[in-house]
């Protein structure tokens, strides 16, 4: 017994169809990558916690500075050195400038705790504020000053 082919001697595109597959194949590869690469950023929104800090947003708040000095603290508001009676007057002055409820506290590393709470208590006396504590700035920056 002889095995022919079922197929005639000449096929013709037969042999070519696998060669089609592939090609479909590669061409739905590259269009789905395409559309992934073209949404590369995702935005996300995390809900709200008592862990993480407030956003001022498109507040301009009253910057207070409080810089420990080996004698009395000294007050900023601003760039503006302000005598510990008048920051209560200046901070209001500002903020009505400004039309903003809202303070930040900048504190040198080497501040007392009594310092920054005299700072607090000067600000909470002034009703309608809302304090923020910023962030604490390292004294070595500021040597130069």
């Amino acid at each position: 017994m002889k095995l022919t082919m079922s197929l005639p001697e000449r096929p013709g595109w037969i042999f070519a169809i696998p060669g089609f597959d592939f090609l479909a194949l590669l061409l739905a590869l590259v269009s789905l990558t395409g559309v992934v690469a073209r949404e590369g950023l995702v935005e996300v929104k995390l809900p709200s916690s008592e862990f993480r800090g407030v956003r001022l947003g498109d507040k301009n708040p009253v910057v207070v500075m409080l810089k420990s000095t080996a004698g009395e603290p000294r007050f900023f508001v601003g760039q503006t050195e302000v005598p510990e009676a008048q920051l209560g007057e200046v901070i209001l002055k500002e903020a009505a400038e400004r039309e903003t409820r809202a303070v930040v506290m900048q504190v040198d590393r080497e501040a007392s705790m009594a310092e920054r709470q005299a700072l607090i208590n000067i600000i909470a006396r002034l009703k309608g504020l809302r304090i923020f504590d910023g962030y604490r700035r390292s004294g070595e920056s500021e040597k130069g000053n």
